[in-house]
């Protein structure tokens, strides 16, 4: 059976780094511009990995821009001027036809390496030099760079391959059956948006180490009008990209907007480091997630405190919804001290989400997201990186304003005014 993206597990070896999967995979891409490269690419990599598909891809006019975006795992919105953005990704790819060469390494040699966008990541040695070596003889006759792409490492296998071809052509690549395919006129899976939740979570399961955090219980029901997902993952971008996100609002995004069964549904993407959550309760909780119903969602124990923090900290209101989740939840886990009219006890409530952090070395920090709710009466009891004064300081940004009304001249406040103009435009 076929592992998941988030299945798959490096160990540290005496020589190195070793995944737990038989063979290591990889996706060679030769853009319109090169295409008179493709013998001499294709005996370079029959000399150091076994290939496994050589097909030819046509992408639509319309989604050109879109699929681009998406592969290279950058911000898409047909709504924002994104000319700068457009140059760039299109000046590599040029036009909407491309060779690609999906290989078999039985033999990978995996650590970390700086790629060309920067990050110092786990990388298949073998792959990375093959791909330099094609780019400087590209470089050197056509003065073109980084006019083949290729994947550095079997997270982005399993992040492009399966949007490149198709879900079924993936499993039979990396069964390691050998398929003769000429041409294929497709554009990334989910361009034109998603057919239901099943096409949608069978694609996510392969490609993206996430998990639903809530309201998940009947998002498969035909009557289901639920118009957002709340989803946690270990990198946003390259969860929205594989959803074919648009992410409308580039000032946030971690938020997007997919087709689902022809219905526009919000993506709210909270991820690793962004102190929606504790960073090493979100690490903990994508470790600990189970699969249920074809979703990733909490462990119960997870889905109980996440919820409860929801809830009481983030939320001016509980969700009359929320209340029986957290019942049933409580029973299964024999809660005996949890009640629902807790609910309107911030101190106990507070105190009991006050000794989960503690127990397992969690700290409340400020999101990085400034609109998220925060409740001091529940977060005054949780352990802090973040000293209580600065957790809601609206009262003393009141304080500032009045003392400067009242002592600072009119130029300096006109400067801070200049200087801060969301948090202190009412001093002038």
């Amino acid at each position: 059976m076929v592992k998941k993206y988030s299945e798959i597990k490096f160990e540290k070896l005496e020589d190195g780094y070793k995944h737990n999967l038989d063979a290591d995979f990889g996706c060679f891409v030769l853009w319109e511009s090169t295409f008179e490269y493709r013998s001499r690419v294709r005996n370079l990599l029959n000399e150091q990995f076994e290939i496994l598909l050589e097909v030819e891809i046509e992408w639509s006019e319309k989604h050109l821009y879109q699929n681009a975006c998406r592969l290279y795992e950058a911000p898409f919105s047909s709504k924002e001027n994104l000319d700068s953005n457009m140059d760039s990704i299109m000046g590599k790819i040029g036009g909407t036809n491309f060779i690609l060469f999906v290989i078999k390494d039985n033999n990978p040699i995996y650590t970390y390496a700086q790629s060309v966008s920067k990050k110092v990541e786990l990388s298949n040695l073998n792959i990375v030099e093959a791909k330099y070596k094609v780019r400087g003889w590209i470089e050197n006759d056509l003065g073109l760079k980084n006019a083949v792409h290729s994947t550095n490492n079997i997270y982005e296998f399993y992040f492009q391959a399966p949007l490149l071809l198709n879900y079924d052509l993936f499993e039979r690549l990396v069964s390691g059956e050998h398929l003769k395919i000429e041409k294929l006129s497709k554009d990334l899976e989910g361009a034109n948006g998603w057919k239901d939740y099943d096409e949608f979570f069978r694609m996510l399961n392969l490609t993206s180490n996430y998990l639903i955090q809530r309201g998940f219980e009947d998002l498969f029901n035909i009557d289901n009008d639920e118009k957002e997902l709340d989803i946690l993952t270990d990198s946003y971008q390259r969860l929205a990209s594989v959803l074919g996100a648009e992410q409308i609002w580039l000032e946030k995004p971690h938020n997007g907007v997919v087709s689902i069964a022809n219905k526009d549904i919000i993506l709210d993407i909270r991820y690793i480091g962004d102190f929606y959550y504790d960073t090493s309760w979100q690490r903990d909780m994508l470790n600990n997630k189970v699969l249920k119903n074809k979703i990733f969602i909490p462990r119960e124990d997870d889905y109980f405190f996440s919820l409860l923090y929801h809830c009481k900290a983030q939320k001016p209101n509980v969700k009359k919804e929320y209340i029986g989740v957290l019942n049933e939840l409580a029973k299964k886990l024999r809660f005996e001290w949890f009640y629902t009219d807790l609910l309107t006890n911030d101190e106990t409530i507070g105190k009991a989400l006050g000794g989960y952090y503690i127990a397992n070395d969690y700290y409340f920090s400020n999101p990085v997201d400034q609109k998220v709710y925060r409740n001091l009466n529940i977060i005054k009891h949780l352990p802090s990186n973040t000293p209580l004064d600065i957790k809601e300081n609206k009262s003393n940004i009141q304080v500032l304003k009045s003392f400067t009304k009242k002592f600072i001249p009119q130029k300096i406040k006109t400067v801070i005014k200049k200087m801060f103009p969301k948090r202190y435009g009412e001093i002038a």
